[in-house]
């Protein structure tokens, strides 16, 4: 009888794991957050977190004062604010708009002040500031933060309702109110919004040999641009390049493994991934160089990602001196993911090290020879570039 009785026992605890399994992991949707953690607690399928955010959801939906609520915009609101707590804002959501302006931005021309942003906690913090553009000529740097736009808060405010109101007729002004974490300070400013050509590669010639060459960003229009321009150095007999890539946030990782091409032997590792189970990864170059001279590379606090990939792989593999300042340090992947409506999640699926396996998230790359920039004479004056290029001079003044 007793015998019986066990048997009996175990085969309904049987029935009921099988049960939960089925059904733990729907269990978050239809049952309070208590019952929710006990299902945990016995082993089932289920995330107390996850069944927490639904039932506020539906709370929300059953007890709200208005019976129609845009429940589009809420879990639109709930994604990005999941997403912003991963990683600082680079782990992020683009809806289908954002998608659209995007790949209209890729294209390498838009109307604004010229500087890429990303939200970071409900802040609009400026990634990085274009060349030659009106945020640049007004003193924008990277890491300041957005907090007002014609002296009304925007904190809370979509990312793409920011960026619409900032944009606008060229000719026309903005006025931003920018905190600079660096200086503890905040200060408004005026700019005048204008038509953003984004200028990917462009160069000047020197004497003796010496180029100074521009990469402004890593979108599929460099890769073609910069083999132009090499090819035309060589023609000029460029022995010499400056490769400045101040203000360069990055861009695509195909495009910077493209360009490494043109600089690097083949069959060199350019740079190497680890993904979230330790899996390396090394990419590599493919075929001979375009460029044989020496390649001498200025970097500054806003030079990040794509850019810290090409500049790491030249110092590891030709020894280029990095001057300027330490960069960005931005040592992460981001992979676009469609979530099938025509939107898409950007999720940090890996790292990377340069080919000697050194580690520059969160360090950035430290110049060999430490040129700072005076952003009082800007625009008028580029001192930085103008002692990096007496700098290279010097040098090359002094080779046998």
């Amino acid at each position: 009888m007793r015998k019986s009785s066990i048997s009996k026992f175990i085969a309904v605890g049987v029935v009921m794991f099988v049960v939960g399994l089925a059904v733990g992991s729907a269990a978050q949707f239809f049952v309070g957050p208590l019952s929710t953690r006990l299902l945990s607690g016995l082993g089932m399928p289920v995330d107390p977190g996850l069944a927490k955010l639904v039932n506020a959801y539906n709370m929300v939906l059953s007890r709200h004062v208005e019976n129609e609520l845009d429940t589009d915009a809420i879990i639109e609101g709930g994604i990005r604010g999941l997403l912003s707590k991963v990683d600082g804002g680079f782990t992020r959501y683009e809806n289908r708009e954002e998608v659209l302006r995007r790949q209209e931005t890729d294209t390498g021309e838009y109307a604004g002040i010229g500087v890429s942003v990303r939200m970071v906690e409900e802040q609009v913090n400026i990634e990085s500031v274009f060349r030659g553009s009106p945020a640049q000529g007004a003193g924008l740097l990277a890491r300041d933060i957005i907090i007002g736009v014609n002296g009304e808060a925007i904190r809370g405010m979509l990312l793409t309702d920011v960026t619409d109101i900032i944009k606008g007729t060229p000719g026309t002004d903005v006025k931003l109110t920018i905190l600079r974490p660096s200086q503890n300070s905040t200060f408004e400013v005026t700019i005048t919004r204008a038509r953003i050509i984004i200028p990917l590669v462009e160069y000047e010639v020197f004497e003796n040999g010496l180029a100074h060459v521009v990469l402004s960003q890593f979108l599929p229009n460099a890769v073609d641009q910069m083999r132009l321009t090499l090819l035309e150095l060589n023609g000029l007999g460029v022995t010499d390049i400056v490769l400045d890539m101040r203000f360069n946030g990055g861009g695509y990782t195909d495009v910077v493994e493209k360009i490494a091409d043109f600089f690097l032997p083949a069959n060199l590792v350019i740079y190497q991934s680890k993904d979230r189970d330790g899996k390396i990864v090394q990419y590599t170059t493919r075929n001979q160089p375009i460029f044989t001279g020496t390649t001498h590379v200025l970097l500054n606090s806003s030079s990040a990602s794509a850019t810290e990939i090409l500049a790491g792989a030249l110092r590891d593999h030709l020894g280029s001196e990095i001057m300027g300042e330490t960069s960005y340090g931005k040592g992460t992947v981001q992979t676009g993911y469609s979530l099938g409506d025509g939107s898409r999640v950007w999720i940090t699926t890996m790292t990377y090290l340069t080919p000697n396996g050194t580690d520059i998230n969160k360090k950035g790359i430290v110049p060999d020879v430490d040129i700072p920039q005076d952003f009082e004479a800007l625009p008028q004056l580029d001192t930085q570039l103008r002692d990096a290029l007496e700098h290279v001079r010097t040098g090359m003044v002094s080779r046998p």
